[in-house]
């Protein structure tokens, strides 16, 4: 903005000339310079002006070429001017000379002293024909000045410094809390890596879910950012325990199942055995071994500890929470297919929310009935009953994508709608297209000749036989 300006209310009055846009704290800066120059006792050295002016624009969100604006402008002005009782620390630079000096255009230049002016840390100190110029005696002090007046900084010190403190001591919070953050994530995804190389069975399709929606949440201000540690650190506690009650569970079950070997006659102990190994097990306990751990042998006991692994295998797909159990590693397993209308389309949460419409598009579904998804469904649960409904068209399972989204849409309604059982269902299926890794191909089984058989092999097809069981014979 130049220092001519022209602004015409809503009333329509007249276009005034030479008014500057004023700004709460640039009109504070204003005041806070005139109130220095009536009485300029509070001295601060150079040096400590320009790192507080530095420190509190980075604290005001200043971009960087706004502080180098700052340091030239304090290249300007030498330390005397900060210690001078006649005369304010003012510089006069033209704006072209600065955009000269820092390679910007003049209107570039211009930009970043408005916002230097509006956040206050500087004031401009206006000779009445808009000028910047001024006057030094042979010892350098100012005689006469119009300008960018610095002394805002001067009276703003302690506000300023307070300002940066303040933000430098949130930014060492943050950044320790990011740490922690990392930390955390990276304990958990162990614990899921492990259960999916042990093979262990239970809903961890759930934490994989939360774990995904935690990843992708952005906190604003440090009581969001406590919130998600607090929320990583119960997921963490969760999926520890978890896994600790299914690797008991898993060895629990390993262990009667190698004590309950299956004993013909020939194979039962006799009498004079059995009381030999009577004896045998008390002189060890009365040497002072420890007694092996008791394992569940009777029928009950085993039907009751498989009974408990088959309840933590069964995934709980509730209607309260059936979102929770849609994690992106799932859509992108049941859903292979989306990929090839959109690339990126399962490199996050955010870039898979964001590609409803394109995907509506893909399949020529109309947007209106998108729009009534995110409306009743929510982003998350919109976004898998449209990658269900594409996989499913894909395969050609759907042969109209709109009303079969509309359909999951009105059952959502209803509050009859799992998604997540149709990802397991399709994740299921694809997994078992692809042939596992060391198995053998398994040979299919011929069956009876579809052609009927008229009777009975004759002695031609025995003296046919014989010859080649002659020869193997002989071999």
């Amino acid at each position: 903005m130049s220092t001519v300006e022209e602004f015409a209310s809503a009333d329509g009055l007249k276009p005034v000339a030479g008014v500057r846009r004023v700004t709460p704290a640039g009109l504070a800066a204003h005041r806070a310079a005139r109130e220095y120059a009536r009485d300029r006792t509070l001295a601060v050295k150079r040096i400590e002006a320009l790192q507080v002016a530095k420190r509190a624009a980075a604290a005001l969100g200043l971009k960087a070429a706004k502080i180098a604006m700052i340091d030239k402008l304090f290249g300007y002005s030498p330390a005397a001017d900060w210690s001078s009782k006649d005369a304010s620390p003012i510089v006069w630079p033209s704006n072209q000379l600065l955009a000269q000096e820092l390679g910007l255009s003049i209107s570039t230049a211009r930009h970043h002293l408005r916002g230097l002016a509006a956040a206050g840390l500087i004031a401009h100190a206006s000779h009445p024909t808009f000028q910047r110029r001024g006057v030094r005696d042979a010892q350098g002090n100012i005689v006469e000045a119009f300008g960018i007046d610095l002394s805002p900084i001067i009276m703003r010190y302690d506000e300023l410094l307070e300002i940066a403190l303040v933000y430098e001591r949130e930014g060492r919070e943050r950044r320790a809390l990011s740490y922690q953050r990392t930390q955390i994530r990276r304990e958990i995804e162990a614990v899921l890596v492990a259960v999916q190389r042990d093979g262990l069975p239970g809903n961890w399709q759930h934490f994989h879910a939360r774990l995904d929606r935690l990843r992708e949440a952005v906190a604003s201000d440090l009581e969001q950012f406590r919130a998600l540690i607090e929320a990583l650190t119960a997921l963490r506690e969760d999926v520890e325990e978890a896994y600790r009650s299914v690797s008991q569970r898993s060895n629990l079950d390993t262990a009667v199942a190698s004590s309950r070997q299956v004993q013909t006659t020939a194979d039962l102990p006799s009498e004079e055995k059995s009381r030999t190994s009577t004896s045998a097990e008390s002189q060890r306990h009365t040497a002072g071994a420890l007694p092996r751990p008791a394992l569940p042998t009777s029928g009950r006991k085993i039907v009751e500890a498989r009974s408990a692994v088959r309840t933590h295998r069964s995934p709980d797909l509730s209607l309260g929470d059936d979102i929770g159990n849609v994690s992106l590693g799932l859509v992108r397993s049941a859903c292979p297919s989306l990929q090839e209308h959109i690339p990126e389309i399962f490199d996050s949460w955010t870039e898979l929310r964001s590609s409803g419409r394109r995907l509506c598009v893909a399949a020529a579904i109309n947007t209106q009935v998108w729009t009534e998804a995110e409306t009743y469904l929510g982003p998350d649960e919109a976004i898998a009953a449209l990658a269900v409904t594409m996989q499913r068209a894909d395969d050609g399972q759907v042969a109209n994508p709109g009303a079969y989204l509309r359909t999951l849409v009105q059952r959502g309604r209803k509050g009859q709608l799992r998604i997540s059982r149709s990802l397991f269902a399709l994740a299921d299926v694809k997994g078992a297209s692809i042939p596992r890794k060391g198995s053998l191909p398994v040979q299919p089984y011929r069956g009876f000749p579809l052609d009927p058989i008229t009777g009975p092999p004759g002695p031609t097809w025995c003296e046919a036989m014989r010859p080649n069981r002659h020869l193997t014979s002989t071999q």
